[in-house]
C-alpha cells in the first residue's frame, strides 16, 4: 500500500499529514526558523554523532522538498548507498507520460500513448507534433480548435523520474538545498509517497544531530506510528 505523506513547518508550528489525516503541533517560542544549513538525507543518514535511528526499509518515490522535486536518478543526489529500484524493469514510475501505457522490450521500454499524444514517452501533444515555435518557445496543445500557440519561455527542466528508490535498512540518499541562502527559513515542506512493511524506520532527516541543542526536521515510523 502506497502512503502520501506531507510534512513541514511554518514558524514555530509543525504540521504532519498522512493520507489526509493531519495533526498540526506548536514548538517552543522562539523556535521560528529551522537553520540547519545541512544536506537533506531521504531513507536514512551516513552517520550521526549520536542516537542514529533505524534506516527505512521500503519503497519512496515523488519527492518534493521546499517547492524542488527531487530526481530519483543516478545523477541527481549529491550522494547516497545501498539504494536499489523497486520496479525492477526498465519501464520505472510514470515513465511513460499522460496517461501512457509502458511495455518492457529487449531492447529497453516502449510507451503506448493515448489518442491525444505522441513522442517516446507520450511527453507531446499531437497537435504540436510538428508544431513551428521556435527553439526559446514552449508549443502549448490546443485540442479545441486543434490546433497550437506558442509560449516564450527562458527555458525548462526536465523532470523525468527514472525508478522509485528502494531502501533495504542500511540506505540512503543524500541531496544539497541550492536555494538555501534565497528561501524563508520560517516555512519548511517535504511531500512524498512510500511503502513499507516495517514498523521502525527513518524516512526523511534534515538536521545537524538528534540533541536539544541543534534544530531538526525528521519523519519516520516508531512501533508503526508514523
Amino acid at each position: 500500500t502506497w502512503h502520501s505523506l506531507n510534512a513541514g513547518r511554518v514558524g514555530n508550528e509543525g504540521y504532519l499529514d498522512l493520507d489526509g489525516i493531519n495533526v498540526t503541533r506548536k514548538a517552543s517560542p522562539g523556535m521560528n526558523m529551522l537553520d540547519t544549513h545541512t544536506d537533506f538525507f531521504v531513507g536514512g543518514v551516513s552517520s550521526l554523532n549520536q542516537n542514529e535511528p533505524t534506516g527505512f526499509t521500503g519503497c519512496i518515490r515523488e519527492i518534493v522538498i521546499n517547492n524542488r522535486e527531487l530526481n530519483l536518478t543516478v545523477t541527481d543526489p549529491k550522494g547516497g548507498a545501498n539504494i536499489g529500484d523497486c520496479d525492477g524493469t526498465d519501464c520505472g514510475y510514470t515513465v511513460c507520460k499522460n496517461n501512457g501505457t509502458c511495455q518492457v522490450e529487449n531492447s529497453g521500454f516502449s510507451c503506448s500513448c493515448p489518442r491525444e499524444w505522441t513522442g517516446i514517452m507520450c511527453e507531446q501533444s499531437i497537435h504540436c507534433s510538428q508544431n513551428m515555435c521556435g527553439s526559446h518557445a514552449v508549443c502549448i496543445p490546443q485540442p479545441s480548435s486543434f490546433s497550437y500557440t506558442c509560449a516564450c519561455a527562458l527555458g525548462w527542466t526536465n523532470k523525468i523520474k527514472f525508478y522509485i528508490a528502494k531502501f533495504v535498512g542500511n540506505s540512503y540518499i543524500k541531496y544539497t538545498d541550492p536555494f538555501y541562502g534565497k528561501r524563508n527559513l520560517q516555512y519548511s515542506r517535504l511531500s512524498l509517497n512510500f511503502t513499507t512493511s516495517q514498523t521502525e524506520g527513518l524516512i526523511a532527516w534534515m538536521g545537524k544531530s538528534e540533541d536539544e541543542d541543534n534544530d531538526f526536521l525528521a519523519i519516520g515510523l516508531a512501533n508503526g506510528t508514523l
